[in-house]
C-alpha cells in the first residue's frame, strides 16, 4: 500500500448500519471512516428515505434511540428540531428518523466516496475495494453494510411484464406508482409492512380504486397496544430444550398464565437471537416452515393509527385481503390476470410485487457480491440467505476462516440470526463492530 491511498476503514454502505457505525467510531474513538456510497442523501437508506409522512416508524419513538446506552438520544434530538410536543410512544414518520441518521452521519463526518463498490479483494496488510469508476481504495479493514436489496423475482412471473407498465417487480422504484390512476385496480403481492406503506402511498397520491392484498395467508401484522412489561423474559435459553415445539409450547404456557401476548413477545427480545443459536439446523427449518411468519407478525406491529386506516379500508371495502400463493400473472384485455393456488384469478391494471427484500445474496444484483463470492471472501448464510459470520457479524469465509478483519452488520446476519434488521439490533451491532474496529487499529 502507499500511504496516501490507504485507508484504516471503509465502511460500504451509507444507510442506518454503515451510518451509525461510523457515527460510533467518530463519537466514542474520535476516528473518521471512508463510507463508500453512491447515494447524495447519506444515512437515508431504502427505510428512511420515504417522502411520505404517512409512513410511520412501526417502534415508539422512546425505542429508536441510536445509542443503546442514552434511550432519550432521539427523543431529545426530536425535541430540539420538530416543532411541538412528540409524546415518548408515538409512532413517527420515517422521514423524521431519516433526518436524524443525516444528523448523525453529519456529526461522524465520514469521508463520504460517492461511488458504488464492485469489488474486493484481499491484499498485504488489507484489501482492495474497486469502485464502478475503475478507481480502487486501500483499507486495513471492511464493514459490509449493505442494508437490503431489490426484491427477489417471483415464479412463475415472466421479466416481459415488467416492460407493460402494469407489473412492477420493485415496490420502492418511484415509478411503480406514477402511472397508477385514481380508479385503477391494484393488487399488492403480500400481506406484510410494505403492502402497508404502498397503500398509503397510493392513497397518498389519490388513488380511490380498489386495492387487492394477497398473500399465502393473508395476515397484516398485528398492532401496537399499551402493556405493562415484563421484567424478565417468558422463557430462556437455560430453562427450555432447544427444538422449535419446546419454544412454542413455552410461549403458549406463558399466555395461559395470563400474560399479555405483546408482553409475552417484547420481553424475549434481548433472548431471541440466543435461543435461535441454540436450535440445530432441523429445528431452525421446523420453525421457518412453521412458525416464523405467525412470530413475524406478532413481532413486527403496526402503528395504532395505521391499523385503524387498514380497518376502515376493509370495513369500506376499498381494500380485501386474500390468501394464496401466487402462481402466473399474465396479460389480458383489462390490463393484468394474477392466478393464485388452483381456482383464484383476479384482473387489476397494476400489479406490485410488496413482497419485500431479497435476502439470497446470491442472485442479487450487486456486483461486489459477486467478485467476494466469486474470491470465496464470503459464502451465503443458513439456507442460502444472508452471509455466513459470527453472531457478532465477522465474516466466515469458503474455506471456514473466520474474519478479523472483514465484518458486516445488519440485514446480512440473517445468515445466522432470527433478528437483524431493526434499529434496537443494529445500534448495538454498530457499538460493538465499531469497538472491534477501534481495537485493531
Amino acid at each position: 500500500m502507499t500511504e496516501p491511498d490507504q485507508h484504516d476503514i471503509v465502511i460500504i454502505g451509507g444507510g442506518a448500519s454503515g451510518t451509525l457505525t461510523a457515527w460510533n467510531l467518530a463519537t466514542r474513538y474520535g476516528m473518521t471512516a471512508t463510507l463508500v456510497d453512491p447515494s447524495d442523501r447519506p444515512g437515508f437508506g431504502l427505510a428512511y428515505s420515504t417522502p411520505s409522512l404517512k409512513n410511520l416508524l412501526n417502534v415508539p419513538a422512546k425505542g429508536m434511540s441510536a445509542d443503546p446506552a442514552d434511550p432519550d438520544h432521539f427523543l431529545r434530538w426530536l425535541a430540539e428540531n420538530v416543532p411541538g410536543t412528540i409524546d415518548d410512544g408515538e409512532f413517527v414518520p420515517r422521514a423524521l428518523y431519516g433526518l436524524y441518521l443525516r444528523n448523525l452521519h453529519s456529526i461522524a463526518a465520514p469521508e463520504h466516496v460517492r461511488q458504488r463498490a464492485v469489488g474486493c479483494h484481499r491484499i498485504d496488510g488489507g484489501f482492495a475495494v474497486t469502485l464502478a469508476d475503475g478507481e480502487v481504495l486501500y483499507a486495513r479493514q471492511v464493514v459490509l453494510a449493505f442494508g437490503h436489496f431489490d426484491p427477489a423475482r417471483l415464479p412463475g412471473i415472466p421479466r416481459e411484464l415488467d416492460d407493460t407498465g402494469r407489473y412492477h417487480h420493485n415496490a420502492w422504484d418511484e415509478r411503480a406508482l406514477a402511472n397508477v390512476a385514481p380508479d385503477d385496480a391494484v393488487t399488492l403481492i403480500g400481506t406484510g409492512l410494505t403492502t402497508i406503506d404502498v397503500l398509503l402511498r397510493l392513497r397518498e397520491n389519490g388513488h380511490r380504486g380498489q386495492v387487492t392484498a394477497l398473500s399465502r395467508r393473508g395476515l397484516f401484522p398485528e398492532r401496537h397496544a399499551a402493556y405493562t412489561k415484563l421484567p424478565a423474559p417468558v422463557f430462556t435459553p437455560g430453562n427450555t430444550a432447544s427444538t422449535a415445539l419446546a419454544y412454542l409450547r413455552a410461549f403458549h404456557a406463558a399466555l395461559k398464565r395470563g400474560t399479555d401476548w405483546r408482553a409475552a413477545v417484547d420481553s424475549m427480545r434481548p433472548v431471541i437471537n440466543t435461543l435461535w443459536l441454540a436450535l440445530p439446523d432441523v429445528e431452525k427449518s421446523r420453525f421457518q416452515r412453521h412458525l416464523l411468519r405467525r412470530w413475524e407478525i406478532l413481532r413486527h406491529r403496526m402503528a395504532p393509527h395505521i391499523a385503524d386506516i387498514l380497518d376502515q379500508e376493509r370495513q369500506a371495502g376499498t381494500l380485501r385481503v386474500l390468501d394464496g400463493r401466487v402462481t402466473a400473472i399474465s396479460t389480458g384485455e383489462d390490463g393484468l390476470i394474477v392466478r393464485a393456488g388452483d381456482d383464484m384469478t383476479i384482473t387489476a391494471a397494476h400489479v406490485i410485487n410488496c413482497t419485500g427484500p431479497s435476502l439470497k445474496y446470491q442472485r442479487a444484483d450487486a456486483p461486489l457480491l459477486h467478485d467476494l463470492f466469486n474470491r470465496g471472501e464470503i459464502v451465503p448464510g443458513f439456507k442460502g440467505a444472508g452471509l455466513s459470520c459470527t453472531p457478532d457479524g465477522a465474516l466466515i469465509n469458503a474455506e471456514g476462516d473466520v474474519a478479523d478483519d472483514l465484518f458486516t452488520i445488519g440485514p446480512a446476519r440473517l445468515g445466522v440470526l432470527l433478528e437483524s434488521i431493526a434499529i434496537p439490533e443494529i445500534r448495538v451491532q454498530a457499538r460493538e463492530v465499531a469497538d472491534r474496529l477501534a481495537q485493531a487499529v
